[in-house]
């Protein structure tokens, strides 16, 4: 009878053995992968919301501080596009109601702006942790017009 014992004792402690062995198999090749295009993989490094302005080129004649207080923010959808753009801080430049931002067609650095005036599309270039923004104004005064550009810092995800 001990021997019995002895044998289902054993294969019961092989069996848990087995078991938990089992259960640390890598299970990394289950994870779904998802392949991503270069303009998906852009929006997903760009998305959040961006300010502290530095870097300012302005045409002749612009108010040197008229970008300081610029934060943009960018969102996606859940399948990694452009969605929502919003503006803050720049309201002479960006008239911004509902705003939506895509990407050029064939483009991962030029983005056009839908519902957006009078600035309708922007230039973006991003460096780690920060983005560069490059506009023409253009609204038909004679001041003000011309290129404007910027460094942003990502200030929240």
């Amino acid at each position: 009878m001990s021997y019995l014992k002895f044998i289902l004792k054993s294969l019961l402690s092989i069996a848990i053995i087995s078991l938990l062995i089992g259960c640390d198999e890598d299970k990394s090749s289950d994870i779904l992968q998802i392949e991503l295009d270069e303009q998906q993989a852009a929006a997903i490094g760009i998305r959040g919301k961006w300010g502290q302005v530095s870097d300012v080129e302005l045409p002749f004649g612009t108010t040197p501080t008229v970008l300081d207080d610029l934060v943009v923010e960018f969102r996606i959808d859940n399948d990694y596009r452009p969605s929502t753009f919003t503006v803050d801080g720049a309201e002479y430049f960006f008239d911004a109601e509902d705003a939506t931002w895509s990407w050029e067609e064939g483009s991962s650095e030029n983005i056009v702006l839908s519902n957006v005036t009078p600035i309708t599309s922007i230039n973006v270039l991003k460096d780690e942790s920060k983005i560069r923004l490059v506009f023409t104004y253009s609204n038909g005064r004679v001041t003000g017009l011309g290129e404007y550009g910027c460094t942003l810092t990502k200030i929240a995800p």
